[in-house]
């Protein structure tokens, strides 16, 4: 693996002039240790890297199509505009690590620890994110439609932009979540966290936020037409004065 690695590196060095790209193709890299590996624009699609420790790896380009990436450690990790299409990435840690304008749709992240990483631009068109962690996150402008983040933790994550339209949300953390202008058309928001989030200017319409809390949220021009906020908790009707409603929307039974 070090002749490998060791080729790549010139191949990426040298603009393909030198050394040889890593062809990696279904490769067995279990628990392999690749801390702080060059291994940008390598193909690793359909590789089983599970356990494996990428920390402050560059995977930058890199090629990782339905790879097996469980509980591997990709802490500090470049993984800008890499090809993770379909890859199981249950219970891997992301904390800190880079993926922006990656594609994601739809991986496997259940679990997964993505504490203050950055998915801005990113693709999770469907992904699985029941459960993980985005705590601080950026994920401005992020695909996020219809992806599953059932009993997610978004605190203070920076969604501005972002687009959650179908997004299954229901009892996710999105305490002072950042979600400026994000569209959230027909998604799940039932019995989620949303204290003190901002949701200015987002859409929200048809959004289901049965027994949402909404204490202390900003919904100034915030589109609610048609959403259903039923037994919803901690909003008043001053929060609904700046808010755009219609006759659809529902606020008591």
């Amino acid at each position: 693996m070090r002749e490998i690695l060791g080729l790549h590196l010139q191949w990426v060095e040298s603009a393909a002039q030198e050394g040889e790209k890593a062809e990696l193709q279904g490769a067995n890299l279990n628990r392999a240790e690749l801390q702080g590996a060059c291994l940008r624009g390598a193909n690793l699609s359909e590789a089983t890297l599970s356990g494996a420790r990428l920390q402050e790896a560059d995977l930058r380009d890199a090629l990782l199509q339905r790879s097996k990436l469980y509980q591997a450690n990709f802490r500090n990790a470049n993984l800008d505009n890499a090809d993770l299409n379909g890859a199981s990435m249950q219970n891997a840690v992301l904390h800190g690590a880079t993926l922006q304008g990656a594609d994601l749709a739809p991986a496997d992240l259940e679990l997964a620890d993505l504490k203050t990483s950055n998915l801005s631009g990113a693709q999770l068109l469907e992904a699985n994110l029941r459960g993980a962690n985005f705590k601080d996150a950026v994920l401005i402008g992020a695909d996020l439609r219809r992806a599953k983040l059932k009993d997610a933790n978004l605190l203070n994550a920076d969604l501005k932009g972002a687009n959650l339209q179908g997004a299954d949300l229901r009892g996710a953390n999105l305490q002072s979540a950042k979600l400026q202008g994000a569209n959230l058309q027909s998604a799940k928001l039932q019995k989620a966290d949303l204290v003190q989030a901002n949701l200015s200017d987002a859409k929200l319409i048809k959004a289901r936020m049965q027994e949402t809390d909404l204490y202390k949220v900003d919904l100034e021009n915030a589109d609610l037409r048609g959403a259903d906020l039923r037994n919803a908790v901690g909003f008043t009707a001053k929060n609904l004065e700046v808010a755009i409603v219609d006759k659809k929307t529902k606020i008591r039974d």
